[in-house]
């Protein structure tokens, strides 16, 4: 169980590092700084790092 949690938290970091390096390269803006409600570039970055920690670590 413990490591369910673990994987959690860290999927969360994960996605939490992806919104701010994806908004810090300029591929993402936030809705409340005038950017889109749905953001692709962002879906897909997230996806992609979400797949490749599964990847590494089931």
């Amino acid at each position: 169980m413990h490591f369910d949690l673990a994987h959690a938290l860290i999927s969360g970091v994960l996605i939490f590092v992806v919104m701010i390096g994806m908004n810090k390269a300029g591929l993402y803006i936030p809705h409340k700084d005038g950017g889109p409600r749905w953001s692709w570039p962002l879906f897909f970055g997230i996806g992609a790092a979400v797949f490749i920690l599964n990847l590494v670590w089931p």
